[in-house]
């Protein structure tokens, strides 16, 4: 796909508050409710939803055929329909009875067909209503827009490791 035109970037980041209520409209700088940054957060509102009920075909439906998602263990799904399996067998599993809570997400619009999405959230088991430190993660989504539909192209997903100063962030080893 190529990029047509110069780029306007818009950037909107939306805290939130802790609750499992989906966020607001989005308002970028200029104060006026932007419609392709709407329709990108209710990429997330949807996965939720999905999620929630554990339909694996409706949470992959938000990802363009050929997409590819890495999830918190390091596993590489490349295509929808394999994102959809997989994501089934989770739901069917591991992820039964979960839903997600959104923390963070910023939105970058870096051309009228791309967008870059990190978010902070986490994954709530059963009836709870916070945050536990082990399901925390921070993910990225690149999202392109084609044929007026936002949908995700790439995905990648990764735990938030609790800080530790005493703790190098990666270690380095030697053979000598």
């Amino acid at each position: 796909m190529a990029l047509i035109g110069a780029a306007t970037p818009a950037t909107s980041m939306t805290p939130v508050t802790g609750t499992a209520a989906p966020v607001g409209s989005p308002v970028p700088e200029s104060g006026r409710t932007d419609p392709d940054l709407t329709a990108l957060r209710h990429i997330w509102e949807r996965q939720a939803e999905a999620w929630a009920r554990g339909d694996g075909n409706a949470y992959a439906m938000n990802y363009t055929p050929d997409a590819d998602l890495v999830n918190i263990k390091g596993e590489h799904l490349h295509s929808r329909p394999v994102i959809a399996t997989q994501i089934q067998r989770y739901f069917n599993n591991q992820l039964k009875n979960t839903h997600l809570l959104r923390l963070e997400e910023k939105v970058r619009l870096i051309s009228p067909t791309m967008a870059i999405i990190v978010r902070k959230d986490c994954v709530l088991y059963g009836a709870e209503k916070s945050c536990r430190p082990d399901t925390l993660s921070l993910n990225t989504s690149v999202a392109v827009k084609h044929l007026g539909k936002w949908m995700i192209t790439s995905f990648h997903n990764t735990l938030v490791m609790p800080q530790d100063d005493q703790r190098p962030p990666f270690r380095i080893s030697s053979t000598s």
